[in-house]
């Protein structure tokens, strides 16, 4: 359940980064409520993602003694963590670089528990 949510969170946080990159791209840039989304919701989702990540990552690694998920996943987060300093392009690039870090890693870890 821990991955699932994982997966949820950072495929929210590629999918936030995709569509909020069309607007501005679409020349839909000037809107306010993008101001508020970049100010609120990436340290929002970071946050979620980085509890989801603590809690699943370790407990699983204990199960299966991999660590590659949990590298995998650190990688991922810090990632997530330095694109909110980064300008537009560089953001949206890593952002979803690393979002789709996260879901390999927390799928992988799924898989792995299994």
């Amino acid at each position: 359940m821990k991955d699932k949510l994982g997966i949820f969170f950072s495929g929210l946080c590629v999918i936030h980064c995709v569509f909020f990159s069309l607007l501005i791209w679409g020349g839909v840039g000037s809107a306010s409520f993008l101001t508020l989304s970049e100010e609120l919701v990436h340290p929002i989702l970071l946050v979620l993602v980085f509890i989801v990540g603590l809690v699943s990552f370790p407990s699983a690694y204990y199960e299966h003694k991999r660590p590659e998920p949990m590298i995998l996943g650190l990688i991922g987060t810090l990632g997530l963590f330095i694109a909110l300093f980064l300008s537009t392009t560089l953001e949206v690039v890593t952002t979803l670089l690393c979002g789709s870090m996260l879901i390999a890693a927390h799928f992988w870890n799924h898989k792995l528990r299994n």
